[in-house]
């Protein structure tokens, strides 16, 4: 009889603590992706917190008899005081602006409006407020927090990105009662079909490949609480998968609307793809990763165990990319693994390497043997 294994990962989200639970082996490896898009909910909480105490401290500063006072350098007494740091509130937007021949804020505000028309049908804006454009964390792309008229947080549970250069929705999120103490609804089978139509609607459904399909649920004082259906896309190009490259979306476990979608699209159709059959094959490819982790760090190549080995397109290059001219995309062989010290852990982790599949070059590796 065969094992059923559990797998379980959590990251912050808008109520508390999120977790996903998957019967999928695979999975475990792959849900770290959900991890990043989780970013978005992490800076509403961590904003409002900011707001906060950047008014208290304001407040104990007036209350000073004579204002803020600092020290000099030397620690010789008084120094003439500074100006704190400009912050934007939620309604500006910071001075930061796209580049020349992208779309500013007024045609995004518009853009984005459409969006959520077509997403939300119905919704009234009450309000839209630009968040801080961060080319560096983001992209070039234009993020929106919205609060509709029927939105019990006075900030706003709706979130919305437009692309700077083609004024494409890139991302948006449907916060608003996210979590239920009801049971699904529906199927997870049903919530895929959804997904798929979604994505044929966008013409965004013959070059992605679905690689994770979860429910997500989250651990509150009031219990456990189900979320949404969470699916993972990953780009395929030439019979190859992205790695980072991909489209996620989340359906409503009950009702079975779509409630959040992401979507990285990095590789452009200038840059340049390696041979996508590989010239080093799969076994050498792990020979080579262990006398890597000898030669670099002295491991014992007794001590490694390979849990996985895909071959996948290494677009981190296209990722971060310094400019907008064409770069190389590797073909690469993706090995994760562990050793005696990882697998002693709780709950037990993997490290991983990337092997260039043609030339052999090491081009990645996340790994701590811990001494």
């Amino acid at each position: 009889m065969g094992h059923l294994h559990i797998f379980i990962r959590y990251a912050c989200g808008p109520t508390g603590i999120m977790w996903f639970i998957s019967s999928m082996p695979e999975d475990a490896a792959k849900i770290s992706h959900w991890e990043q898009q989780m970013k978005q909910y992490s800076s509403m909480t961590i904003n409002k917190i900011g707001y906060t105490l950047a008014a208290v401290l304001l407040l104990a500063c007036l209350a000073a008899s004579a204002g803020c006072v600092g020290t000099d350098a030397g620690g010789n007494g008084s120094a003439a005081p500074t100006s704190p740091p400009a912050t934007a509130s939620p309604g500006e937007t910071p001075a930061q602006s796209p580049s020349d021949g992208q779309i500013g804020e007024g045609e995004a505000r518009s853009l984005a409006a459409a969006a959520l028309e077509r997403e939300i049908p119905g919704i009234r804006i009450e309000r839209m407020a630009a968040e801080p454009y961060d080319v560096q964390t983001y992209g070039d792309v234009w993020r929106f927090r919205v609060k509709a008229v029927d939105d019990p947080d006075p900030e706003g549970d709706i979130m919305v990105s437009i692309d700077a250069a083609d004024g494409e929705m890139t991302y948006f999120l449907d916060g608003r009662d996210y979590y239920r103490s009801i049971d699904p609804a529906i199927t997870i089978d049903a919530a895929e079909e959804i997904a798929g139509a979604y994505l044929r609607e966008r013409n965004e459904r013959s070059d992605v490949v679905k690689t994770v399909a979860v429910l997500s649920t989250v651990d509150t004082q009031l219990g456990l609480r189900n979320g949404p259906y969470h699916f993972v896309y990953q780009r395929s190009i030439d019979g190859v998968l992205c790695h980072y490259d991909k489209i996620i979306l989340d359906i409503d476990s009950i009702d079975g609307r779509v409630v959040s979608y992401s979507k990285s699209w990095k590789i452009s159709n200038n840059d340049t793809m390696a041979d996508p059959d590989p010239s080093i094959p799969e076994d050498a490819a792990q020979e080579r990763v262990l006398t890597y982790l000898h030669d670099t760090y002295g491991t014992d190549p007794g001590e490694i165990v390979i849990r996985s080995v895909e071959l996948r397109w290494y677009d981190l290059t296209a990722q971060q990319r310094p400019s907008k001219e064409p770069v190389a995309v590797p073909l690469a062989w993706r090995i994760e693994f562990d050793d005696e010290r990882y697998r002693s852990q709780d709950p037990p982790r993997t490290a991983e390497i990337w092997i260039n599949a043609h030339s052999g070059e090491v081009l990645s590796a996340s790994y701590n043997p811990g001494r």
